[in-house]
């Protein structure tokens, strides 16, 4: 049964970037990463688009065209992670719920604020974010990279489950600022960080323990790109967090209070210091799998349509 009551209304008392009672998890966080470094540089992934069967030649002129990161919203968030796990654990691929509730329904439970609609994207078969981002989702006619590249949205929340990963996303009213950082994530041997914002960083600095090291810049422009650290040499277990300053004077961190734990961490979730484990991809690892299914849709602020694997069309208004 879907909870009456969002977990996102204790956002109120956390920071921006704070897990909440494990809401998003560092798989979660690689999905929203991702998505952002194809939102702000999608003209940079051509070796993962030719992984996927795919090349920008395949892409309209506003999918070529860069967009601002994403915020996380923790409402989307559960409603995500919600329907992974329900596709998961009673064999359903679907955007309806496995026991038939509509997708809008589900996800109106969940959330509750939205200007422009409601997009969601699902897929199956690979536990990399990365690769189901870009070689998957990028790499679809049927909406699912006119999803991740619409200017409507400005946040999302991804939903890990295994190998079931769902993308929801909407274009809402921020509830908790407009920090220039919108998620970091650990991935390989690195830590990755995107950034939005009307300059190039004044400083952004991973601190692990106390130690800090820069960030450079991975793909996209210095004002709205995605960065990254390497890691050299990971700790047995320890706390990080990226740290940053605007040229405009403002500063802060992600998350915003506490920190994330990387290494071999015996606890699972500490509430009180707002860790979360580490988690998500290894790129050593061959992300491809025998099945990989996915799926998009989309409905707009008014009427919209709902496409399913480019066969179903239905027509839905947002309530």
């Amino acid at each position: 049964m879907i909870p009456l009551q969002s977990l996102a209304l204790l956002a109120t008392v956390a920071g921006y970037g704070d897990p909440v009672d494990g809401f998003p998890s560092a798989e979660e966080r690689a999905l929203v990463f991702w998505t952002n470094a194809a939102r702000v540089a999608p003209e940079a992934f051509t070796n993962d688009y030719r992984a996927g069967g795919c090349s920008l030649n395949d892409f309209s002129v506003d999918e070529e065209t860069a967009k601002p990161p994403l915020y996380i919203d923790l409402a989307l968030t559960e409603a995500a992670r919600f329907h992974s796990e329900d596709m998961r654990d009673n064999g359903c691929f679907q955007h309806d719920s496995c026991d038939g509730t509509d997708t809008w329904e589900r996800v109106d439970r969940f959330y509750k604020d939205s200007n422009t609609g409601v997009g969601e994207n699902i897929a199956y078969g690979s536990a990399d974010a990365r690769y189901t981002v870009m070689s998957m989702w990028m790499c679809s006619h049927s909406g699912h990279r006119a999803n991740i590249m619409s200017g409507d949205f400005n946040e999302m929340g991804g939903g890990v489950a295994g190998t079931f990963m769902t993308q929801d996303f909407a274009g809402g009213e921020l509830s908790e600022g407009a920090p220039p950082v919108r998620v970091a994530a650990e991935y390989g041997d690195a830590v990755y960080a995107d950034w939005g914002d009307n300059d190039a960083p004044a400083s952004l600095t991973l601190n692990v323990e106390g130690e800090v090291s820069d960030f450079v810049l991975y793909e996209g422009e210095a004002e709205q790109g995605v960065y990254y650290t390497a890691i050299d040499d990971i700790p047995e277990c320890a706390a990080w967090r990226v740290e940053w300053a605007t040229e405009a004077g403002a500063s802060g961190a992600f998350p915003a209070t506490g920190g994330f734990r990387m290494g071999d961490c015996e606890e699972d979730y500490d509430a009180d210091g707002g860790f979360s484990p580490i988690g998500g991809g290894d790129s050593d690892n061959d992300p491809l799998r025998a099945t990989q299914l996915l799926c998009g849709t989309n409905v707009s602020a008014g009427w919209g349509a709902l496409v399913v694997a480019g066969v179903l069309s239905l027509r839905r208004r947002r309530r």
